[in-house]
């Protein structure tokens, strides 16, 4: 049974259900209609038999059989064991094996089922006794020809049973076909997908059954399967061009480093300020690498959903030590701290405290390095919207296209596409770990342009 298909297994549940329901059909309309001819045979008998009993014992023997010609009639006188046919059943070629019965035998006036004297048929018959309980008159009807039409409705009703099958089995594989024809058209879809083809879809009945919710069950989770490929491709795609960017970003201080060994080694760096000069630039480059190398496990761990160290944080007190931070890095730069909307005022949020001043340095950071010394920089800090705070970083540098700016978040991505350090470059990592710790805290973080030119990047972070 298992190795069928799902249509014959149906067609076949049916079919033996509507099997069972014909031949106990039959059954029972043959068990009926014996029981219901076997009562009209009884009355038959009850009512000749009553009719017989009323005679006198010599109109027995002076008339001919008052019965039908259908009846036998036996008369069996008190006292002996002889049977007096008075009767037999026309075109019955057997005789009723009736046995002898006294006037005073309890079987007087009860129909009996009798054997025929070769057994082939059975008879019913009637014992009764005359008026002058001189002698017993027994009754037999045969009964071939009513067993003969039971069998005969019997046999009608399988023929036509067997022909109903037939007719049920044509109709439901018919049936079958067309409600199952949906789920054809969803096993070719899904051999479709399963080959490659992740832009096929389901078609949905014009129906509110099973299989209309199925089709759009199936649709939904196709499409996210879709999403879930084609984000997992973009993420594979990101991961080669972050790992080839990152790869080009230490290969470049690795480069410098080595090539200043490879010269002292072959001693190219005659002077005590030439080695100098060359330990300062292996430093140098080593710390460009520590910083990167940071970066890259600050990120790393962003993107393993790590929980946040949750506190409450004064986002105006970050400003402000970032602020004299950038002031002490660079004396000769102005970099100041306000309100959004009047004077500096305690800013509270519940945010993890590490991260978040990460944000606000690496903003005032990005700002520095790639605005010139004399490019003032303005942080303000206030309340946003209803139950969140907004944090605005500003310069008066350049600014960023407004192409860009969609960009600027993604790893390693720099507005000039430059991969070099030199000019006061970041690594193209600040701003992306920006964007993760913005969207770690449900926040949101974007790029306006300052009015009379320069870049003014905005925080909005909710409270709780």
């Amino acid at each position: 049974m298992r190795a069928l298909t799902l249509r014959w297994r149906l067609l076949g549940v049916a079919l033996g259900l509507i099997l069972v329901a014909l031949a106990s059909t039959i059954v029972i309309l043959g068990v009926l209609l014996d029981r219901y001819l076997m009562q009209q045979a009884r009355q038959e008998l009850e009512f000749y038999g009553t009719s017989v009993a009323q005679l006198q014992l010599k109109e027995y023997r002076a008339a001919s059989s008052p019965l039908p010609s259908g009846f036998t009639l036996r008369l069996i006188l008190e006292g002996t064991d002889e049977q007096v046919s008075l009767g037999e059943a026309f075109r019955e070629p057997t005789k009723p094996n009736i046995p002898v019965i006294h006037p005073d035998d309890p079987r007087i006036g009860k129909t009996l089922v009798l054997d025929s004297t070769d057994g082939t048929i059975e008879w019913l018959a009637l014992p009764m006794t005359d008026v002058q309980r001189e002698a017993t008159l027994v009754v037999a009807l045969p009964l071939r020809q009513l067993h003969a039409t039971v069998n005969q409705v019997v046999v009608f009703a399988s023929a036509i049973g067997v022909l109903v099958l037939l007719s049920c089995a044509g109709l439901g594989w018919f049936l079958i076909r067309q409600t199952f024809r949906p789920l054809t058209r969803i096993e070719d879809t899904a051999a479709a997908i399963a080959a490659g083809d992740l832009t096929r879809r389901v078609d949905v009945p014009d129906t509110d059954d099973e299989v209309a919710s199925l089709s759009r069950s199936l649709n939904a989770m196709l499409t996210r399967i879709e999403q879930s490929f084609a984000a997992r491709e973009a993420n594979e795609e990101e991961m080669r061009r972050f790992i080839a960017d990152a790869s080009h970003e230490l290969r470049t201080p690795l480069a410098a480093v080595s090539g200043y060994a490879e010269l002292y080694r072959h001693g190219g760096l005659p002077t005590e300020e030439a080695v100098t000069g060359a330990m300062a630039r292996i430093e140098n480059e080593s710390h460009r690498m520590r910083g990167l190398v940071e970066d890259l496990l600050t990120l790393a761990r962003l993107d393993g959903d790590r929980p946040l160290e949750l506190q409450t944080v004064d986002l105006a007190v970050l400003a402000a030590e970032a602020a004299q931070d950038a002031q002490t890095i660079a004396p000769d730069r102005l970099v100041t701290v306000g309100g959004i909307d009047g004077p500096l005022r305690p800013t509270e949020l519940v945010a993890d405290d590490r991260q978040l001043r990460q944000v606000v340095t690496n903003l005032v950071t990005n700002a520095r390095i790639h605005t010139t010394p004399s490019t003032p920089i303005e942080i303000q800090v206030g309340a946003g919207g209803p139950g969140g705070v907004t944090l605005r970083v500003r310069d008066h540098g350049q600014g960023i296209p407004m192409a860009d700016r969609d960009r600027v978040f993604e790893r390693f991505y720099r507005a000039d596409r430059a991969r070099s350090r030199g000019g006061g470059a970041g690594s193209g990592l600040g701003l992306a770990i920006v964007g993760a710790i913005v969207a770690a805290h449900r926040g949101t973080v974007r790029v306006e342009e300052t009015p009379g030119g320069g870049a003014t990047f905005v925080v909005e972070l909710p409270t709780h």
